[in-house]
């Protein structure tokens, strides 16, 4: 059966992450964001992009290289032409000492390219991955052999997550339906974070969850989740029992 768009573009994530892991053995980086959930904590949502840190020891100009070697390289083609891919179109859009950015169309027979990103960052300091192999249901999915790779392990994920929500610049639904899986499937507990993030900090995230809409959450989460998942979600309910299940840890976080 062929792939859809979705799993196209994850296919594609999974393959780059494995010719990454190899070019960056010895290196301090993380996989961070939705593709970390996905491909370490299970979650159900489909992400658009890959986003990693990276240690600052990885100079702008080696990792340009690394990239643009793997983007370039025959064999890492070879295994989406299968699917339909003729091609791979990447444009370098930034590239600074902070973030390095590659756009990414996969071009597709006679269709528009499907566009990803790929961005690694170098703001966080003290950077600490923890290794593993990419989930084995995800890996059997895509008849994909086992490899090993730096990520954030959960509790490093849920305190993004509490960052994220209280950020002033973001405004992203996404951000609570992530919490929630950390908090109900990936073992996280409140009390696992309390103490990691300051209570001025939780108090902010509390208030963004109690503003998010269900209407904003069909509109920018259920698209990403799968027919059996989003069947859970249809109705205003389930999202708000999301949000009070949410909201109830992040207080219980506050010391």
């Amino acid at each position: 059966m062929p792939y859809n768009i979705f799993e196209l573009r994850e296919f594609f994530h999974l393959s780059f992450l494995r010719h990454l892991s190899l070019k960056l053995t010895g290196r301090t980086y993380a996989v961070k964001g939705g593709i970390c959930l996905r491909f370490f904590h299970r979650s159900p949502r489909l992400s658009l992009d890959m986003d990693l840190d990276i240690e600052s020891q990885v100079s702008v100009d080696k990792l340009k290289k690394i990239v643009d070697s793997i983007l370039e390289n025959r064999s890492f083609l070879s295994a989406l032409v299968p699917h339909s891919v003729t091609g791979i179109r990447a444009a370098k859009t930034k590239q600074t000492e902070t973030t390095q950015r590659w756009k990414v169309g996969l071009r597709l027979s006679g269709e528009e390219p499907l566009p990803t990103k790929i961005e690694f960052s170098r703001r966080t300091k003290g950077l600490k991955g923890s290794r593993g192999i990419p989930d084995a249901e995800l890996l059997g999915h895509y008849k994909a052999a086992p490899f090993a790779v730096l990520y954030y392990d959960a509790a490093q994920m849920a305190v993004q997550k509490i960052q994220a929500l209280a950020s002033r610049s973001r405004y992203a639904v996404r951000d609570l339906f992530d919490m929630h899986h950390l908090l109900s499937t990936a073992g996280v507990t409140p009390e696992d974070l309390r103490n990691e993030v300051d209570n001025e900090v939780i108090e902010r995230a509390a208030n963004k969850v109690e503003g998010f809409s269900f209407q904003e959450f069909k509109e920018q989460v259920l698209p990403f989740l799968s027919e059996a998942v989003m069947t859970l979600y249809r109705e205003p309910k389930a999202f708000e029992n999301l949000k009070d299940e949410v909201g109830q840890a992040l207080i219980r976080m506050m010391s």
